[in-house]
C-alpha cells in the first residue's frame, strides 16, 4: 500500500501545475528558507488525478502523509509539511457530528474558537552530556499527537545513564517545536435549540500555532485521533482530539444566494422595509426602523495612523415590563447572521469579554472567549441590562467603543477583537417608568455607559382603551395568520429579509457634502440646546459619529453608494426622537367631532387647538383644514372607517392638489401627538 501510494504521489507532483502554471519545485522555492514550512495542496486535484490517491489521504492520513512529506522534503532539501484543503464530502463535520467512525480519518471541522492555550515548546530531541565519561547521549520523543511513520516512544526524560551517573542537559543542542491547543466549538447559531454547543480540542504544532485566537471562525483540516493518558479509573475511556493539518479562516460575510439581485432592488425601493421586523409586535415603528439600521450597520473607518472608528450601532431599550423589549431582542437573534444572547443577571464581566482559566488536564492557563468576542462581526443581545452589577458593566466599556478586549492577567497579555453591535433591554429603576421624574432618574446608568449607546428609547405601557383595542385586534390577527389566514402588509418573509440585510452590509456608501453639511449643522444646534433636563443623555462628540453611522446605515438599507441629504435628515430625526422623548401624562381625551354645517374636524383640548400645535411646522392653515376635511370624507366612504392605509389616502387626495406627502404626514403626526388618531406602520387609526 505504501509503495503504491508513493509512486502515485510522485506522479502527481510531477504533473501538478497551479493556475499560474507553477510546479511543486517552484512553489517550494518561493517558501521562506526555514525548516518546517508547509505546502497546501487541494484534495480535489488529487481526486481528479487518481481517486486512490485522495482516498488514501482521507482514509489513512497518519500512515501515508509522512511518506508524502518525505517526497516533498527531498525536492526542497529541507523539512516540508503537507497540508490539504478542498471538498471533503462526508468528512466535512462539526463538533456535534464527530463520532468514533471517523477516528483515524482526515476530517474537516468548522466552528468557532472559544479557548486558546499558551504556546509552549515541546521537546523533539534531547541531548545529554556525561562529564565523567565525556560522552553525549541523545533521545528522540514521539507521542500520539505527532504524525510520523516511526513508532511512538516513551516520554520519560533521562536524568541518569545506565550506570547511575548524573547527566547534564544540553539545551542548545536539543530540538523543540511549538505546541498549542485550542477548543473549537460548533457555531452558536447552528446548535440545536435547547442544547449546549459541542466542542472538540484541536492540537496545533509547528507553523500552525498562533494562527487562531478566541472568537475566530475557522475550518480545521486534521486527523481525528483518540489518546490514552493512562486513566486508571476509566481505562477504556479515551480522549479525542483533532491533530491539525491545515487551517482556513472562514469569510466574515456569507454570500447571499437566497434572493436574486433583482428582488434586492425591489426591496430597496420599499419605504417601510423595517415593518418586516417583528411583525407580530404592534407599533414601535421608530424602534423597528433603528433596529433595521443596527442590523445593517455603518462603515468601519481605519485612519492612516491605525486608529479605528467603529461602524456598529448600539441601542438601549428602557421601559415598562410587557412592552415587547425582549421580543424585539429575540427577533434580532433570528434575523442577524451572527448573534449571541445573554442576560444581565446571568452574565459576569469576564463572561461577556474574556477570562483566563486553568486547563483541567494539564493545569496550564488558557484564554477563554466571552459572549462579545464570540459575536465578533455580529450582534450581542443583552436582556435585563439593569440587573448587571456596576463592576460587570464597567467591563464592557472598552468593547462598546474601541471594540476590543484587552487581557493583562496571569502572565497573559493580549487583545481580542469584539466588533459587534449591542442591543440591550432594561427596566426602569422603580420597575415602572415614573413620568414625574426626569429620564436620568428612571434610567440611572453611568453617563460614561449611556453615551456609548447611539440611541436610547423609552417604551411605556399606558392605559388607553382605544390603543388597547387596536393591540388586541392585532394580536388576534396574528393568531389568525398562524392558523392559515393571510393578510397584506405584514412585510417580507424572514429568510428573505435576512438575506437582504446581509446584502446591504456589503455596501460601502461614501458621505456626500450635502449630508456632511447637514450633520455638522444639526450637531452644532444640538450642542447649543438649553433644554438639558429633557435629554436622556448628554450631547457629546460621540453623537456626531452616531449621526454618521445612522446616515450611512440608512443609505445601505436603500442599496445606495452615496450617503445623501435625506439619509442625514433621517439620522437627525431618529436622534432627536431618542434624545427628547417627553413622557407626558395623558390629559383630557381629545375628540374628533364632524360638524354638520362646516363638515370639518372640530379639534378641542384643554391645552389648545391643532392649529396652535402645528404652528412650529410652518404648514399653511388651509392645507391643515384640507387634509382634515379629506380625512373625514375618506373615512366616511370606507367599510372600516377606523383603519385607513396612508398610501390609499394619498391616492384619494390626488396629484393635482398642492400638498406634499411630507405635509400630509406632518398633519397626521400632529393629530397623533394630540391623541386624535394613531398614525404608525403606514396606517391611520381613528380613535373614538
Amino acid at each position: 500500500m505504501e509503495s503504491e501510494f508513493i509512486e502515485l504521489f510522485k506522479s502527481f507532483i510531477e504533473s501538478y501545475r497551479t493556475s499560474q502554471d507553477k510546479d511543486i519545485a517552484e512553489i517550494i522555492t518561493k517558501l521562506p528558507y526555514e525548516d518546517h514550512q508547509r505546502i497546501i495542496l487541494n484534495i480535489n486535484d488529487m481526486r481528479a488525478f487518481d481517486k486512490t490517491l485522495s482516498k488514501g489521504i482521507m482514509e489513512e492520513p497518519a500512515t501515508l502523509i509522512p511518506f508524502a512529506e518525505d517526497e516533498l522534503s527531498d525536492i526542497g532539501g529541507r523539512k516540508i509539511f503537507l497540508g490539504v484543503k478542498g471538498s471533503f464530502g462526508e468528512y466535512t463535520l462539526n463538533p456535534r457530528t464527530l463520532s468514533s467512525v471517523y477516528i483515524g480519518k482526515m476530517v474537516c471541522i468548522e466552528g468557532i474558537v472559544t479557548s486558546c492555550s499558551i504556546c509552549r515548546p515541546k521537546v523533539m530531541r534531547s541531548v545529554h552530556y556525561n562529564p565523567s565519561k565525556n560522552v553525549f547521549y541523545s533521545k528522540e520523543y514521539r507521542d500520539a499527537t505527532m504524525v510520523t511513520k516511526l513508532p511512538v516512544t516513551n516520554t520519560v526524560y533521562p536524568t541518569r545513564d545506565v550506570d547511575g551517573t548524573l547527566l547534564m542537559t544540553e539545551f542548545g543542542l536539543s530540538e523543540y517545536f511549538d505546541y498549542q491547543t485550542v477548543i473549537l466549538q460548533e457555531m452558536p447559531e447552528k446548535a440545536p435549540p435547547g442544547q449546549l454547543p459541542r466542542s472538540v480540542e484541536v492540537v496545533l504544532t509547528f507553523d500552525l500555532v498562533d494562527k487562531l485566537k478566541p472568537g475566530d471562525r475557522a475550518k480545521v483540516y486534521g486527523i481525528y485521533k483518540s489518546l490514552c493518558f493512562g486513566n486508571q479509573q476509566f481505562p477504556s475511556r479515551f480522549k479525542t482530539v483533532v491533530i491539525a493539518n491545515n487551517i482556513e479562516k472562514t469569510k466574515e460575510e456569507e454570500e447571499c444566494k437566497v434572493v436574486s439581485e433583482i428582488e434586492f432592488e425591489k426591496l430597496s425601493r420599499m419605504k417601510n422595509i423595517h415593518h418586516s421586523i417583528a411583525p407580530s409586535i404592534f407599533g414601535h415603528d421608530i424602534i423597528k426602523k433603528c433596529i433595521a439600521l443596527l442590523l445593517v450597520g455603518g462603515n468601519e473607518v481605519i485612519m492612516r495612523n491605525g486608529s479605528k472608528i467603529r461602524g456598529d450601532i448600539n441601542i438601549l431599550l428602557v421601559g415598562d415590563p410587557s412592552t415587547a423589549k425582549s421580543q424585539l431582542l429575540r427577533y434580532v437573534l433570528n434575523a442577524a447572521q451572527l448573534s449571541v444572547a445573554t442576560t444581565g443577571k446571568g452574565s459576569s464581566g469576564v463572561g461577556l469579554t474574556a477570562a483566563v482559566v486553568l486547563d483541567r488536564d494539564t493545569g496550564e492557563k488558557r484564554l477563554e472567549a466571552g459572549a462579545m468576542v464570540l459575536a465578533d462581526r455580529g450582534v450581542v443581545c443583552i436582556d435585563e441590562f439593569d440587573k448587571m452589577s456596576d463592576g460587570d458593566r464597567v467591563a464592557i466599556h472598552e468593547v462598546m467603543e474601541q471594540q476590543t478586549v484587552t487581557i493583562a492577567k496571569a502572565g497573559i497579555h493580549t487583545t481580542l477583537n469584539a466588533r459587534c453591535s449591542v442591543l440591550a433591554a432594561a427596566n426602569p429603576v422603580w420597575g415602572q417608568y415614573k413620568e414625574s421624574r426626569p429620564p436620568q432618574d428612571n434610567v440611572r446608568l453611568p453617563e460614561s455607559l449611556l453615551t456609548r449607546f447611539d440611541l436610547i428609547f423609552v417604551t411605556l405601557d399606558k392605559s388607553n382603551a382605544d390603543v388597547d383595542q387596536l393591540i388586541s385586534e392585532h394580536v388576534l390577527r396574528m393568531h389568525m395568520l398562524a392558523q392559515g389566514y393571510e393578510e397584506e402588509g405584514m412585510g417580507v418573509k424572514q429568510e428573505v429579509f435576512r438575506a437582504y440585510i446581509q446584502y446591504c452590509r456589503q455596501k460601502k456608501p461614501a458621505l456626500s457634502r450635502e449630508a456632511a453639511g447637514l450633520i455638522s449643522k444639526e450637531y452644532t444646534l444640538l450642542r447649543q440646546t438649553k433644554d438639558k433636563k429633557e435629554q436622556i443623555v448628554s450631547i457629546t462628540p460621540r453623537m456626531l459619529e452616531t449621526m454618521i453611522r445612522l446616515a450611512t446605515a440608512n443609505a445601505k438599507l436603500r442599496l445606495s453608494d452615496v450617503v445623501e441629504y435625506d439619509d442625514a435628515e433621517c439620522a437627525v430625526n431618529l436622534i432627536k426622537d431618542s434624545l427628547f422623548q417627553k413622557v407626558v401624562k395623558p390629559g383630557k381625551r381629545i375628540k374628533i367631532v364632524a360638524s354638520e354645517e362646516k363638515d370639518e374636524f372640530d379639534l378641542v383640548d384643554e391645552k389648545g387647538t391643532l392649529k396652535q400645535h402645528l404652528e412650529a411646522t410652518m404648514i399653511d392653515e388651509d392645507k391643515v383644514n384640507f387634509v382634515s376635511h379629506a380625512l373625514y370624507d375618506y373615512s366616511a366612504d370606507r367599510k372600516n372607517p377606523r383603519v385607513l392605509e396612508i398610501n390609499d389616502f394619498m391616492k384619494y387626495l390626488g396629484t393635482d392638489i398642492s400638498v406634499t406627502e411630507q405635509e400630509v404626514e406632518a398633519v397626521l403626526t400632529g393629530l397623533a401627538e394630540k391623541d386624535l388618531i394613531l398614525f404608525e406602520n403606514g396606517r391611520i387609526y381613528l380613535l373614538n
